[in-house]
């Protein structure tokens, strides 16, 4: 039974934004696209039918206690391997921006840590989103008078990868590593930049609109992403909102109402606003519809009653008033008897 451990960390200054959290929310959501995108050669033999159970990282609490200062999240999930081995493997993943040794050694301790407590084979593997970490090893070694060990892992650099065939892949992951990218490209930039943030996210929401508008969950966890680590200023989200008819096509067809993550958001959560607001009315304005055809009804019934009322009172037959009113001898003969009474 695998397990696969991963480590998602804040690298990004911006305010208010929990890239960490991002991440994580991401990868435990769309887990199997995430082992399909970046762990392709472990991704066959997990059988992801059976489900992928996320564990408590408490073993690892001394690792993260010794990095004062920083925000992580680990996490710890068990698979099962198609062959039915009870066979433990682990990935891990860390989304990083620190110095090359420490960040080596750290990715060590997380191994000897994990095979210490299991004795089982172990996958790890690192994202380096950062683009100043280009140049990082994918190892670590350590040497002291004849005594040596070298740990080398698996490494996935958002930097350097080809953009347009990022927009081509089918996997959704594809996109929030082109997210990834521009955060890394222009953590600390000012205001001045904000605009061309707000073109980038434009297209890119754009964009996972047309790849997966009749997959609800890439989209919902996508524009959940997207709308969060690429924050922009009130009056630029505004204008975001204005410029996606798609969406407003998604609103007006329902499938939005399958999104309730999007349900707070800076930009969807409006459509669900708009959509409560307009469900409102048309409630109140069915209610007030029924309102009258019940009120036209009960006249049209008072009315039929006094008209056959009438005549009775000058004699005709049942079968007569039927044929005058075009109500059935059945009915007739009721209302005679409810007058008679």
């Amino acid at each position: 039974m695998p397990t696969i451990v991963k480590e998602n960390k804040k690298t990004y200054r911006e305010r208010n934004t929990d890239y960490d959290g991002l991440w994580k929310d991401l990868i435990e959501e769309l887990f199997r696209e995430f082992i399909e995108y970046f762990a392709h050669d472990l991704y066959p033999e997990i059988d992801l039918e059976k489900g992928a159970n996320f564990l408590n990282l408490e073993l690892f609490q001394f690792v993260i206690d010794s990095r004062k200062g920083r925000n992580y999240t680990d996490k710890l999930v068990k698979v099962l391997l198609k062959n039915g081995e009870e066979k433990y493997v682990f990935i891990h993943i860390e989304v990083q921006a620190i110095g090359e040794q420490v960040f080596a050694e750290r990715m060590f301790k997380y191994f000897y840590r994990i095979y210490d407590k299991y004795n089982q084979p172990i996958y790890s593997i690192a994202l380096l989103t950062d683009a100043s970490h280009q140049h990082h090893k994918d190892s670590f070694h350590y040497s002291f008078y004849g005594t040596e060990l070298t740990y080398a892992y698996n490494t996935y650099r958002f930097y350097g990868k080809d953009e347009e065939e990022l927009k081509r892949s089918d996997n959704p992951f594809a996109l929030a590593v082109l997210a990834g990218i521009y955060v890394s490209k222009n953590t600390g930039k000012t205001d001045k930049d904000n605009e061309k943030k707000f073109h980038f996210k434009q297209k890119l929401i754009s964009l996972a609109f047309k790849k997966y508008s009749n997959r609800g969950t890439y989209l919902s966890a996508l524009l959940y992403f997207i709308d969060y680590i690429l924050q922009i200023p009130p009056e630029f989200q505004e204008k975001l909102y204005e410029s996606l008819p798609i969406a407003q096509n998604e609103k007006e067809e329902g499938k939005i109402m399958g999104m309730e993550k999007l349900r707070d958001t800076p930009t969807f959560g409006r459509l669900f606003r708009e959509i409560e607001e307009e469900a409102t009315k048309r409630g109140m304005e069915k209610g007030m519809e029924k309102g009258m055809e019940k009120g036209i009804e009960k006249g049209m019934k008072e009315a039929e009653r006094n008209f056959v009322k009438k005549l009775l009172e000058r004699n005709y037959s049942d079968e007569e008033i039927s044929e005058l009113t075009g109500l059935e001898l059945k009915k007739v003969n009721e209302l005679r008897k409810s007058l008679e009474n």
